[in-house]
């Protein structure tokens, strides 16, 4: 069983919630965020030398890739709700 993992070395923003709640261009600006962060790590030398070098779970490039693939539609989803507020914004 999967026990989560150790995120130390990224240091996330977090968003103060006692502020206010998110909008929604703010979530998809999150979003983006931790996408371009795990793209990173998924395009880094060492990632890859790690997978190469069969020193972490081959898995690991797959599982990672998921992860971009289903933030990638999460953000698809939040982008329509932007839109969508933007055009209402928009009209008269």
């Amino acid at each position: 069983m999967w026990q989560g993992a150790n995120l130390n070395f990224i240091q996330i923003e977090q968003h103060n919630s006692s502020d206010k709640p998110m909008e929604p261009i703010e979530i998809l600006n999150q979003f983006n965020s931790c996408y371009l962060k795990i793209q990173t790590i998924a395009q880094n030398e060492n990632w890859l030398l790690l997978i190469a070098d069969k020193k972490i779970d081959p898995e690991a490039a797959t599982h990672l890739g998921d992860v971009l693939h289903y933030l990638g539609e999460a953000m698809g989803c939040v982008e329509e709700i932007v839109e969508i507020k933007f055009n209402q914004e928009l009209e008269p």
